[in-house]
């Protein structure tokens, strides 16, 4: 059995956490064990890959935060060579054969690989990285990573060098499990009793975790210009709390909801989901996505698999998943007036709706199930193995 050792230094359960849960099965079937590495913290991350009988190993795990605290970058800086040669010593204890690591800001995997002489796959899953930090980075990036994985094209053409690697650029997209996310009446039923939402209300729904970057409060400003025309559409926002910026956030979301009558009459609630998103996407009618920032929503690819046209908006590679008129309506980030329009056009539309949904459906299961998508992060690996073999095969 060989082994991947996944570093991931976000502490809240999001699309890399997903990742690894989704392909652990699919990969090991082939021989191949996915280890992860989280940070030391209360999030429900690690329990949720424990559960799933993943090995997770825990350590402290810094990573560069957005703040003018000096005392947090000082940390950063001192927390670096300790935390590589931890990484380490779980390479060499565990005979990991490849080490993958996210985010040009995190290089703590790819070094403790390279001192261990151990391949680096180096996963590129969004923009949030500034472009400044980028451009500081990717030479760096090209230097130690075996293989560049991204998560779609776009990703890729956004980090300087990347779409210049030849094989060595392998595109992925998040894995979904189409057995699990799929259209059914029952579950469908039953999620919507969950979710307070009567059979008359049209459920229009998101998911994502409460962060500036996924935009929530351009959904509910859409969703007051929505309510006014139809006060039979409600609105849930399934996410979680994120430990750096929750406590702000999520206040000037629902301060801005409540000063909008959303929360009045149960047309808009926030709702934890905990591991239940599959169970509760099937209540919605339609999906919505309004970030300001993303790579490729893995929510967005759920939600197409459980026969749901989609609304979002044209940030980073969602025109590779989203096909504007035909599974949804691709509009402008920040603008909620245009979410609004398009959600009122659905909404108006039930054959259309139904029509998208059913394309959607379609194009999750033959380009974004697991399998398919476990196929290719072995490629990776292999490519990675080899290149790595060859760069330590001294030339005569």
């Amino acid at each position: 059995m060989r082994k991947v050792l996944s570093v991931i230094h976000f502490p809240i359960f999001g699309g890399l956490h997903n990742q690894v849960l989704r392909l652990h099965a699919p990969l090991a079937q082939r021989g191949w064990e996915v280890i992860a590495v989280l940070p030391e913290d209360g999030s429900d991350a690690a329990g949720r890959l424990r559960a799933a009988g993943i090995r997770v190993i825990q350590m402290p795990l810094h990573r560069p935060r957005k703040s003018f605290n000096p005392l947090l970058h000082v940390a950063l800086g001192l927390c670096l060579g300790p935390e590589i040669h931890r990484l380490s010593r779980v390479i060499r204890d565990h005979r990991i054969d490849v080490v993958q690591v996210s985010s040009p800001m995190n290089p703590h995997g790819a070094l403790a690989a390279r001192l261990e002489g151990v391949a680096v796959v180096w996963q590129l899953a969004s923009t949030f990285t500034p472009k400044l930090i980028r451009r500081i980075m990717m030479p760096f990036v090209m230097r130690f990573a075996d293989v560049v994985m991204s998560w779609g094209f776009e990703v890729a053409r956004s980090h300087r060098g990347a779409t210049e690697l030849g094989e060595r650029l392998v595109l992925v997209f998040p894995p979904v499990d189409t057995n699990q996310f799929r259209p059914d009446e029952d579950l469908r039923r039953r999620a919507r009793e969950a979710l307070g939402v009567s059979g008359d209300n049209i459920l229009v729904g998101t998911v994502g975790n409460l962060n500036w970057m996924k935009g929530h409060e351009f959904l509910v400003r859409a969703a007051a210009v929505v309510c006014r025309e139809r006060p039979d559409i409600v609105f849930r926002i399934l996410g979680a709390q994120t430990p750096s910026n929750a406590a702000y956030y999520q206040r000037s979301v629902v301060q801005e909801a409540r000063q909008l009558g959303l929360l009045e009459g149960n047309r808009l609630r926030i709702v934890e989901p905990g591991d239940q998103v599959a169970e509760l996407l099937p209540a919605f009618d339609l999906f919505v996505l309004t970030s300001r920032l993303e790579g490729v929503p893995t929510a967005v690819l759920e939600a197409m698999s459980c026969g749901l046209p989609v609304v979002v908006t044209d940030v980073g590679a969602v025109r590779e998943l989203v096909e504007d008129g035909i599974t949804g309506y691709i509009v402008p980030p920040l603008d909620p007036e245009a979410i609004a329009r398009a959600i009122l056009r659905l909404a108006r539309a039930p054959d259309l709706r139904g029509a998208m949904g059913e394309v959607a459906r379609r194009r999750a299961v033959e380009r974004y199930d697991v399998r398919s998508c476990a196929e290719t992060h072995i490629k990776a690996y292999e490519l990675a193995i080899a290149h790595r073999r060859k760069a330590k095969t001294p030339t005569s």
